[in-house]
C-alpha cells in the first residue's frame, strides 16, 4: 500500500507498481506539451508536412505525437517511462514524496529526450 504523506514509508510489490504505471503514463502524456513547445521554439517534424516551426505549428505538433506514437513511439515511452519509475522508487524509498518528485523527472526527461531525437534525426540520419 502506498503511503500518502511525505514522509510515510512504503513497502510491499504493490509500492514498485504504485511508482512504475506513473512513469509509463507520465512519460507518454508530456511527449504531447513538450513537442507542442519543441516547435514553437525549434522544430517539429509533421508527418507528410515536413518540419513546423512557430505557434501555428503547435497544433500539427500534437496530431504528429499521435501519428508518431501509433507507430511505435507510445510502447516504447511506456517502456522506457517504466524503467524510470522503477528507478524512481529504487532511488527514492522510503520516501513517497521523493519517489512522486523523481518519477515525474524521469519521465520528463525521457519524453523530452523522445520529442528531441525526432526533432534533430533528419542531422543524425540525413534527410526523410
Amino acid at each position: 500500500m502506498i503511503a500518502s504523506r511525505p514522509g510515510d514509508t512504503m513497502g510491499g510489490g504493490s509500492a514498485v507498481r504504485s511508482a512504475v504505471l506513473p512513469g509509463a503514463l507520465w512519460a507518454v502524456a508530456l511527449a504531447f506539451p513538450f513537442a507542442a513547445i519543441c516547435a514553437l521554439v525549434y522544430r517539429f517534424p509533421v508527418p507528410f508536412g515536413g518540419y513546423a516551426i512557430g505557434p501555428t505549428a503547435m497544433p500539427r505538433a500534437l496530431v504528429a505525437v499521435v501519428f508518431y506514437g501509433v507507430l511505435g513511439g507510445f510502447p516504447v515511452l511506456l517502456v522506457v517511462g517504466a524503467l524510470g519509475g522503477a528507478a524512481a522508487y529504487a532511488l527514492g524509498r522510503p520516501d513517497v514524496g521523493r519517489i512522486r518528485r523523481l518519477t515525474l523527472a524521469f519521465s520528463g526527461l525521457i519524453a523530452l529526450l523522445g520529442v528531441g531525437f525526432l526533432a534533430i534525426l533528419d542531422k543524425l540520419i540525413g534527410p526523410w
